[in-house]
């Protein structure tokens, strides 16, 4: 009799092993999800390096750890977890990448490792944002330097036709314009949707050194925008037409 109960009872703790397993999984789950909705790298670094947990478990709009170690420019935590498997290209709902994160937290050392294990670099965001154009909005320029080596589009426009160079000129990144007009197919007079080119932008706002930078790579002054208007109707319009001398001299 005792030895029945004995045998049961270890066949009930037998068939609760995996019920328990089950049951402490969502906790680590939850805490891992909680740790990426707080943006919180130290806690996911503490919660990989204690249990097994599954790296590319994202929070309800598709954000990994991998994309918020990216932007917070945690090389640890990024190199821990793209040992531990976590995926490269995989998107979160705004179609954003981690290489994405990685060029908005403008760590070259994060972005030139992902992109040496198999980031692809002109993935475009449901919005057409690219890597290179957060890099360049940002001002990043170490790492647009390695996103263009790696085949990095400069021309690639968002989904309103607005390219790596026209985010750079509206930031007023000098650095950035100079870089992406270095490149050799660089296409300075690309129109966005409404026909602005960044020569409009730049002479809009006034930004003379960008503005001379731009005519000196070829920028029309004549091209008209849906408007009708050139890139010298902006500058006289926003009160910069002391800027229009300078350039034509």
């Amino acid at each position: 009799m005792i030895k029945t109960s004995f045998q049961g009872l270890f066949s009930l703790l037998w068939m609760l092993l995996p019920l328990a397993a089950t049951a402490q999984s969502p906790t680590l789950s939850d805490a891992w999800v909680q740790a990426i909705q707080a943006r919180d790298s130290e806690r996911l670094m503490t919660l990989l390096q204690e249990g097994s947990v599954d790296v590319n478990l994202g929070n309800d709009q598709g954000k990994t750890a991998l994309m918020i170690g990216a932007q917070s420019g945690d090389r640890p935590l990024c190199a821990a977890l793209m040992k531990a498997g976590a995926k490269l290209n995989v998107t979160n709902a705004n179609g954003g990448t981690p290489l994405m994160h990685a060029a908005v937290g403008g760590n070259v050392q994060i972005v030139t490792a992902m992109l040496d294990a198999g980031a692809r670099p002109n993935v475009r965001a449901v919005n057409g944002w690219t890597a290179l154009a957060l890099a360049s909005a940002k001002g990043h320029v170490a790492v647009m330097e390695r996103l263009l080596l790696s085949g990095a589009d400069p021309n690639t426009g968002d989904v309103f036709g607005w390219t790596p160079l026209m985010h750079a000129v509206e930031q007023e990144r000098a650095d950035a314009v100079v870089l992406l007009l270095s490149q050799a197919h660089i296409q300075v007079n690309q129109r966005n949707t409404d026909g602005v080119t960044a020569l409009h932008r730049a002479l809009a706002q006034g930004f003379w050194e960008i503005s001379r930078q731009l005519v000196g790579a070829g920028a029309s002054m004549d091209l008209e925008d849906e408007s009708g208007r050139t890139p010298a109707d902006y500058a006289r319009e926003t009160g910069n037409a002391n800027i229009l001398n300078d350039l034509s001299s």
